[in-house]
């Protein structure tokens, strides 16, 4: 009896000792700062760097509401001072890690932002960060830390659904409060940071997606939504990118579905410079998602019901789906759902990024066209391939859903994202910078399609 006792009590003192801190790391005027990339930390830079980044932390508690909620007007008082048009990047991190001053994801997202601003292309823009910090470490101890998975899950939920939706929206709101607006906003989340961000702006972006794509299709005038621009499907600000999501995938199968079933009753239905809205990018070196994801989920799902389908795309094509797979596995893992070949890179990056080519999109798919025709082929230019040549990168698009469509889903090679926590490799960020491209340039080519289209 006393040795149970004691056994419980140390485990008591052991569940104290090795539970991490609960309280915010970044209180009043600490909350925001003025940063130069430290080049010890940064490996990609072979000198100093000469930038100096704003970045504003905001962090949210356990519950879903703000630690402190005067970092929420700081931030958005940061991403709109007045100046040079802004280039805002939200990150929200994952397992593991916090706001914390030593931590790794806080050193290398000041790198990412110094990778960004220092593009060519952007040396007329400022480039803001706004960090989201969360719990999301819960236990310090070595081993119990794999076992927070379940928890931590379960709180990347309850987050995403807090206090984090009125803040990004706010945000947007700040950032572009028009449609010709200049300033550029991207959204990031990694890992179950991914989940975080889904969990706030998922319901926005379907709704956006739904009026945008209803709005294209009808002959009618229909409504839109704040954010709605002409011959365009509209997302949250103008990229957002899910970094190896610990989400699983039927979570994606609503805006699969649903955007599969606009475009298969209309397949010239979206613009073809429309840019992607949703990314979702899973490294092949992952095993987070791939492995251990998977063997929680089976554990978590052992008394759920399925039932398998079938999902015909816009070309004809049957894909069959097991609920059970999607269930178990991330949503940047199912290779069924998959609308990109693996990215890879073709050869080494050469340390630039050229300025963006806002018709990049438009021309793969013209050229793909051409070559579909003179096979004699349906010219859908669904299959069209890219090599972007600032980030070296190539993109290939697999032919199962329709050429422009602003939801892609894509395995990522080591050389780009070589892990679970990589997730600055200046490559990838000259990469989604080209992704992103220039709003103006984007608009134009929305209403380009809206006249083409008779509207």
């Amino acid at each position: 009896m006393v040795r149970s006792r004691i056994r419980i009590l140390s485990a008591l003192i052991l569940g104290v000792l090795g539970c991490a801190p609960q309280g915010h790391y970044r209180s009043g005027p600490d909350a925001t700062e003025i940063v130069a990339a430290d080049q010890a930390l940064c490996p990609e830079l072979d000198a100093p760097s000469t930038h100096r980044i704003p970045i504003a932390y905001v962090e949210i508690d356990e519950q879903g509401f703000f630690q402190e909620r005067g970092q929420l007007e700081q931030a958005i008082a940061l991403a709109t001072r007045p100046g040079k048009p802004k280039y805002v990047v939200v990150f929200v991190h994952g397992w593991f890690h916090s706001a914390g001053r030593e931590d790794e994801h806080v050193a290398r997202f000041k790198c990412a932002l110094n990778n960004l601003q220092s593009i060519d292309g952007n040396a007329g823009e400022e480039v803001v960060g706004v960090y989201v910090g969360w719990r999301g470490k819960s236990w310090t101890l070595p081993g119990l830390k794999l076992a927070t998975f379940w928890d931590r899950k379960n709180t990347s939920d309850e987050i995403g659904r807090g206090s984090l939706v009125e803040f990004l929206t706010r945000l947007e709101r700040a950032v572009k409060p028009t449609a010709e607006s200049p300033n550029k906003l991207m959204l990031v989340g990694h890992s179950f940071g991914a989940s975080v961000v889904f969990n706030a702006m998922g319901p926005i972006l379907m709704e956006r997606f739904v009026l945008d794509a209803a709005r294209l299709a009808s002959e009618k005038a229909a409504p839109g939504h704040s954010q709605s621009k002409a011959g365009l499907v509209s997302g949250y600000g103008d990229l957002v990118v899910l970094v190896n999501p610990a989400i699983e995938a039927t979570r994606i199968m609503p805006f699969y579905s649903m955007l599969n079933e606009y475009t298969s009753k209309q397949r010239d239905l979206l613009a073809p410079g429309q840019p992607p809205r949703l990314v979702i990018l899973s490294s092949e070196g992952d095993d987070a998602t791939r492995r251990t994801f998977p063997a929680a989920r089976v554990f978590s799902t052992l008394l759920e019901s399925y039932l398998d389908r079938d999902l015909v795309t816009p070309y004809g094509t049957a894909i069959k789906l097991s609920q059970r797979h999607l269930d178990w596995q991330t949503m940047g893992n199912v290779d069924e759902l998959q609308t990109h070949w693996p990215l890879k890179e073709t050869q080494k990056w050469s340390g630039k990024c050229p300025p963006n080519d806002p018709d990049w999109l438009m021309r793969a798919i013209e050229a793909r066209r051409a070559e579909q025709r003179e096979k004699g082929q349906d010219d859908t230019g669904a299959g069209w391939w890219r090599v972007f040549g600032g980030s070296t990168i190539e993109v290939a698009h697999r032919g199962a859903t329709t050429p422009s469509n602003p939801l892609w889903i894509m395995a990522v090679g080591t050389n780009l994202i070589e892990n679970h926590s990589n997730i600055s490799n200046p490559v990838m960020i000259c990469f989604l910078d080209e992704l992103l491209g220039d709003p103006k340039a984007v608009k134009r080519e929305g209403e380009r399609h809206q006249r083409e289209r008779g509207k």
